[in-house]
């Protein structure tokens, strides 16, 4: 379940800053766990590429619905 995610801004361009530090955390996940598969998957056990693979799954899903979310707002301004 994802956390509630904070009000943004109305002014667009501290709009877009927040926008872009929220997106940052969880691309950073999915990020590094795929480089990590990516890199030594062969050496991780099968527990761990499960784990690790959840964890992008996850991070992408948190991806979109930030995107999601924001491009409610916009249809709704």
């Amino acid at each position: 379940m994802a956390a509630a995610r904070p009000e943004l801004p109305e002014d667009p361009q501290e709009r877009l800053v927040a926008l872009v530090h929220e997106l940052r955390t969880p691309l950073t996940v999915v990020s590094g766990f795929a480089d990590l598969l990516e890199s030594r998957g062969d050496a991780l056990s099968a527990e761990q590429r499960a784990e690790f693979t959840a964890r992008v799954a996850a991070g992408a899903r948190e991806l979109r619905e930030i995107l999601d979310a924001e491009r409610g707002q916009r249809h709704t301004s």
